[in-house]
């Protein structure tokens, strides 16, 4: 997210993301799910797959009308980014994933 947001501060925003790759025990996956917030580095986001640290995701994040121009226009920003943090929260299994950004636009 680049020069949008700076690559330390946090902020909290609510965005669609469709997460990819595969969980702890192998198995491919794709969610639907929502951004809990985003820094120019990272994200924070709900998921309620079981992920390790290091497992490796493909992101498409839903950009708002407000953002689009600091993305060219686009509607989706596409990234790989690697799980930090996995953080357990709800007793449904959800859990709060920390994912730091890879790699910019797919």
């Amino acid at each position: 997210m680049g020069r949008l947001i700076e690559r330390s501060k946090r902020v909290p925003l609510r965005l669609q993301v469709v997460m990819s790759g595969d969980d702890v025990s192998g198995r491919r996956f794709t969610e639907t799910t929502s951004s809990l917030n985003l820094s120019g580095g990272g994200i924070c986001l709900e998921s309620g797959r079981r992920l390790g640290v290091g497992s490796r995701l493909v992101l498409r994040i839903a950009l708002p009308p407000a953002l689009r121009r600091h993305f060219g226009g686009h509607d989706t920003y596409s990234t790989r980014a690697v799980v930090c943090r996995v953080e357990p929260f709800t007793a449904e299994g959800r859990s709060r994933v920390g994912a730091r950004f890879l790699s910019g636009v797919l």
